[in-house]
């Protein structure tokens, strides 16, 4: 045996900023689960920081930026959001057409981020929110939706990217008490929404599992997550499914899960719109596969942390593998051996680092640059990588 962990993962940081921000409008809900990645640290501070009046730091975080805007804007007066240079080069324009929507202005220069106004104030008409870059847009309203004096009616444009996650946001604020309705390709909330919930649970983060699992596979060995959902709200829970079509064996009984890495692996295609976090490291799975593999259906993997389709090309590439490069993802064409030592920049992206541990674990003589990247979603990746190899 190669490899074997058995543990727990800290709580998924997409559903802990999510129920962050609800409790931010009632603090007496208990929010059960937590974790210390930087996103959720960043989140905790912002939210904090926008409450007294003070400038929050979102750092590289578009998750905390786009959700603390909207929940600056509820507040009467002028917040000041600041974060990376990287973070503002992604695509953030929606923000500034949201608050308008809303009757508030947002102005945004080099890394700052400047919000004014009195509070939401009725829309003549609907709000509109394009969907084509990122959810997360019209999650951020949704979620600042609470006690508004006026029903609020959403409708949308564009292709919609990551339905999943927005489903998600839907899901866990009717859970907290929001009164929700949908009406044909619109969708109401309605006035007086107050949470009502006691308690809320975040639960296993299912991307770092899925990383943590990779790394076990690929080193032919097992891994069981503790604490397992039976049904979880995090899209990115098909890597299970996704792992068990490649041929390994895989089971959750009594709220474990248990993934045992296949003798070889088998190629696969899959339709990435609605699990996009999973790529990079389901792509260097891909290349150590029996096959050709076409990941496909996530073009807004350009616009995340990094150009991620890029990026990901760049390293399985590096890996000897052949690879064609999509507008939407990638055609890998899978195999075994490695090439001699080569350095690889993870471009400040996380889930860059934990793609390169994958193909570590494989064999593969790499030196990861910026490793601790991976502290924005799984500060204790490495240490679980090291507890699985004992």
């Amino acid at each position: 045996m190669n490899f074997h962990y058995r543990g727990q993962i800290p709580a998924s940081k997409s559903i802990l900023n999510r129920l962050l921000i609800i409790q931010s409008f009632s603090p007496t809900l208990k929010i059960v689960g937590d974790s210390d990645a930087d996103d959720v640290v960043k989140m905790r501070r912002g939210l904090e920081q926008i409450l007294r009046g003070e400038m929050a730091d979102c750092g590289a975080a578009g998750t905390t930026l786009r959700f603390l805007a909207l929940r600056a804007s509820r507040l009467a007066g002028t917040h000041h959001l600041s974060g990376s240079l990287r973070l503002f080069e992604r695509p953030q324009a929606e923000l500034s057409r949201l608050l308008t929507q809303l009757d508030c202005e947002a102005e945004i220069r080099m890394q700052r981020m400047t919000i004014r106004g009195q509070g939401w104030q009725q829309p003549e008409g609907d709000v509109v929110i394009d969907r084509s870059v990122s959810s997360q847009f019209a999650s951020a309203v949704f979620l600042n939706a609470w006690e508004l004096p006026f029903d609020l009616t959403i409708n949308f444009t564009g292709e919609r990217v990551s339905e999943s996650y927005l489903s998600m946001t839907i899901e866990l604020l009717r859970r907290a008490g929001m009164e929700i309705e949908s009406q044909g390709e619109s969708c109401v909330v309605r006035a007086h929404s107050r949470v009502t919930a006691d308690s809320l649970e975040a639960e296993p983060d299912a991307s770092s599992a899925f990383a943590l699992t990779a790394v076990g596979v690929a080193r032919g060995g097992i891994v069981e997550i503790e604490n397992w959902p039976e049904h979880s709200l995090q899209p990115d829970s098909v890597f299970v499914d996704l792992l068990r079509q490649m041929g390994c064996l895989t089971s959750v009984t009594r709220g474990v899960l248990r993934v045992e890495a296949a003798k070889t692996l088998q190629p696969i295609e899959f339709n990435l719109r609605d699990a996009p976090d999973l790529f990079p490291v389901l792509a260097v799975l891909c290349s150590l596969a029996n096959g050709r593999s076409r990941l496909h259906g996530a073009p807004h993997l350009a616009h995340k942390e990094s150009n991620r389709i890029g990026k990901i090309a760049e390293l399985v590439k590096a890996l000897g593998r052949k690879v064609r490069v999509l507008n939407d993802g990638l055609e890998i064409e899978g195999g075994s051996g490695f090439p001699a030592h080569f350095r690889y920049s993870t471009d400040h992206d996380h889930r860059l680092a934990m793609a390169a541990a994958v193909a570590q674990a494989a064999g593969a003589d790499l030196e990861i640059l910026e490793p601790r990247v991976v502290d924005k979603s799984f500060p204790g990746f490495w240490r679980a990588i090291e507890a699985g190899t004992k």
